[in-house]
């Protein structure tokens, strides 16, 4: 399991913008319902930053960049970023059932 932690920052004014397009793709998700990822996208407080996290469990490569919405939402990106989004990919230290499986028992261990 692999894990994408994107941050960026949107221009003055843009923020709602970017969410409502953040928005439209996790619609189209809900509809499609493709597995073998999770996602999630967090505005910061009081900011125009912008923290995606996703963790590939197994979807193939460019899963998530297939919708149509996540297609119009990186679209014009480079215009609504005040800076270019930079990609991490962390090492995962420990959780509690934020990347698990919660309809399955946890394995031992782990």
């Amino acid at each position: 399991m692999s894990h994408t932690i994107v941050t960026y920052t949107v221009k003055p004014g843009r923020e709602q913008e970017n969410a409502a397009l953040v928005r439209a793709v996790f619609e189209e998700l809900a509809q499609t319902r493709p597995a073998g990822f999770r996602y999630a996208v967090f505005q910061l407080p009081d900011s125009r930053q912008f923290v995606h996290l996703y963790t590939n469990g197994g979807a193939a490569a460019g899963a998530l960049q297939q919708p149509p919405a996540f297609q119009a939402f990186v679209a014009a990106a480079q215009d609504r970023h005040e800076q270019p989004a930079t990609f991490t990919e962390p090492e995962l230290i420990g959780d509690y059932r934020t990347f698990a499986d919660t309809d399955r028992p946890a394995a031992a261990g782990g």
